[in-house]
């Protein structure tokens, strides 16, 4: 008698392990057949910017400057109807530029399997840095906010690109280097286009 089929871990046991299990998370989710996994881990990410932008636009919070013909006294909530289809592009860029520089390299990754595993190695540290800002407005205001985004966004972006790299070398099995320098290469240009919207 065959043995039932096992379940994949859901979406929640995902984030943490590739938070605290990273290489066995990224191995499993290389093999997926589908992105779909990392844009759930993306749409989680989405859903809790959005309701801290909001949450600041109500207490009347505003960035410094913008570059869009926006308001500031509104970006912020501009930006929080706009999240979702922002950092899925974001991420999709990261993922088509990285698994192809990995791919240039020698690699042997799947592109939906990368695209899976990208998705979380991002989400997951952005994810941290967000709830670690929601908790800080919530309880200090925006001096506290101030103080937690001075470490917690230099922390989860160095985290983004450690995470990416080594996604990238566990699903390409390409060396450090090359998993480095095109982990990079794909951050480097979601965050030049993401500057464009992103405060």
């Amino acid at each position: 008698m065959s043995s039932p089929p096992t379940s994949s871990p859901g979406l929640a046991a995902s984030l943490l392990g590739a938070l605290f299990t990273p290489r066995r998370t990224f191995a499993r989710l290389a093999l997926e057949d589908s992105a779909k996994p990392g844009a759930s881990a993306i749409a989680l990410l989405a859903l809790f910017w959005s309701v801290l932008l909001v949450w600041l636009w109500m207490q009347g919070h505003a960035p410094p400057f913008v570059l869009l013909p926006i308001p500031l006294e509104h970006y912020y909530l501009a930006q929080a109807l706009v999240m979702l289809p922002v950092l899925t592009g974001l991420w999709w860029v990261h993922a088509e530029l990285s698994h192809r520089l990995a791919t240039r390299a020698g690699g042997e990754g799947r592109e939906p399997g990368v695209r899976a595993a990208l998705g979380f190695a991002y989400a997951a540290p952005m994810l941290a840095h967000v709830l670690a800002e929601l908790a800080a407005t919530l309880a200090g205001g925006g001096d506290a906010l101030r103080l937690t985004a001075r470490i917690s966004l230099p922390a989860a972006s160095l985290a983004v690109w450690v995470l990416s790299s080594l996604a990238l070398r566990v699903a390409h099995r390409t060396s450090w280097p090359a998993s480095v320098g095109a982990a990079f290469a794909g951050l480097l240009v979601q965050a030049l286009l993401g500057a464009l919207v992103l405060r």
